[in-house]
């Protein structure tokens, strides 16, 4: 699963890489914008570790944008950083974190976390999946309701015509 990290540290950056690589196909980034632009990218990332402080756009704040565009809304968002209050952990989960992990990460509990996104990932999809096989099977269900229809209308117009055939066809077999 393709995963990006913005994390401005370069001692963050490689722990991270070293932990997450080669179990999940990343991209890493220094800042907030060019986080913005890969995961906006048509084939770009589906998940995202974002740090709450860095240069550009700071994680809450891209948060948001992601949610705000439908293009990158379903994006799963992992806020990472060393602030770790309540208050803290609220603020980045309403800004559309999808998870939120505090410094310094445990890389089990890390990957733990990664894994548990790509799970909810594959049943998002699963369930997009479903629900668009469903909307067909039902856009088929009315158009074989619209066919009964006018099948049934031209049978009324040509059943008045058919009564005196078929009891022509009844007499003239006695």
């Amino acid at each position: 699963m393709k995963v990006l990290v913005a994390e401005d540290e370069p001692l963050f950056r490689k722990l991270l890489t070293e932990l997450l690589s080669p179990e999940f196909e990343l991209t890493v980034v220094e800042d907030g914008t060019s986080a913005l632009l890969h995961l906006r990218q048509q084939s770009g990332p589906v998940m995202a570790i974002l740090d709450w402080v860095m240069p550009g756009i700071a994680g809450p704040d891209l948060c948001r944008e992601l949610r705000s565009d439908p293009q990158t809304a379903g994006t799963y968002l992992i806020l990472l950083t060393v602030r770790n209050s309540a208050a803290d952990i609220i603020v980045g989960l309403r800004a559309g974190a999808d998870d939120y992990v505090t410094k310094p990460v445990m890389g089990d509990e890390l990957r733990a976390r990664v894994r548990l996104g790509c799970r909810i990932l594959r049943m998002q999809e699963s369930m997009d999946n479903q629900s668009a096989a469903l909307d067909a099977a039902l856009a088929r269900e009315r158009s074989l309701e619209q066919n009964l229809r006018s099948l049934e209308s031209r049978l009324a117009q040509v059943e008045p015509q058919l009564h005196p055939l078929i009891a022509a066809g009844v007499s003239s077999r006695r």
